[in-house]
């Protein structure tokens, strides 16, 4: 028999679809494994984040930012105040106002004073206390506009990064319900002339998340999302604080960005 010319048996067929399905398997087992390693070094990102800030105001007694000698530890950045836009990451920055925030918020969620967002990142590596180095100014997007490496810290998430920023809402709107929110952290990807409130994590990756270190609803607790206004495909019931849940029916695509309260 000229087996160049007869081709596969259907035996060998049946063998080679096998071995092609358990190598399709094990490529899908490994990225489960690598994206579940991913999310539990997101949390970890989140903690050492909080611890230090907290470290930072015990060394300083002043929040990152908002520290009022900062110039005299590290040296002035040449356009203080209003630091102009900058690429590359330095140490020279500029003083907070003191206030005892990160950035400025009134009851209505009017954010201002937000070089103070950039300037806790650099103050906390000029500090010692996080290992990324950044510009500690605004961008060419606006003076909220976060760039993941420039002038905040990337995750372990790929494409999303960390902002710091002092929030307060006390009436619910488009994007997020009412609430005395204080500090916030967010976990997100780029968005255009914002801070980290992209989609970066799927929403059922969101729901483990809040699952395993709150009540799991992200309208409440100390971890949440934002509304559909935001974000449509990462929640629903949408009318209802108390009712509103993750989208299971868009469980597995990029939908959510996460908000933390981390409670300083």
């Amino acid at each position: 028999m000229n087996r160049s010319q007869d081709g596969f048996t259907l035996l060998e067929f049946a063998v080679v679809v096998t071995i092609i399905g358990f190598v399709i398997a094990g490529i899908l087992t490994a990225r489960t494994m690598v994206r579940a390693s991913e999310l539990q070094n997101l949390l970890a990102e989140y903690d050492s984040y909080v611890k230090a800030v907290g470290e930072f105001n015990d060394k300083f007694l002043s929040l990152p930012g908002d520290m009022t000698n900062a110039e005299t530890m590290w040296g002035s950045d040449t356009t203080c105040p209003n630091t102009a836009v900058s690429t590359t990451p330095h140490i020279p920055t500029c003083n907070g106002d003191g206030n005892g925030s990160i950035g400025t918020s009134d009851t209505s969620a009017a954010l201002t004073n937000t070089r103070e967002w950039w300037r806790a990142w650099q103050h906390l590596y000029n500090g010692g206390f996080i290992h990324t180095k950044v510009t500690g100014t605004v961008t060419a997007g606006g003076v909220q506009e976060a760039i993941l490496s420039r002038n905040v810290p990337p995750s372990t998430i790929i494409g999303a990064g960390w902002t710091i920023l002092y929030y307060l809402q006390l009436a619910t709107n488009a994007n997020l319900w009412g609430d005395q929110y204080g500090h916030i952290m967010t976990l997100g990807a780029f968005r255009s002339t914002s801070y980290t409130t992209g989609a970066s994590i799927s929403a059922n990756e969101a729901l483990a998340i809040d699952i395993k270190i709150d009540d799991g609803k992200p309208g409440t607790g100390m971890l949440r999302t934002w509304r559909t206004a935001l974000l449509p495909n990462c929640t629903t019931n949408d009318t209802s604080q108390s009712a509103h849940t993750y989208n299971a029916t868009n469980s597995d695509a990029q939908a959510c960005s996460l908000i933390f309260l981390p409670g300083f």
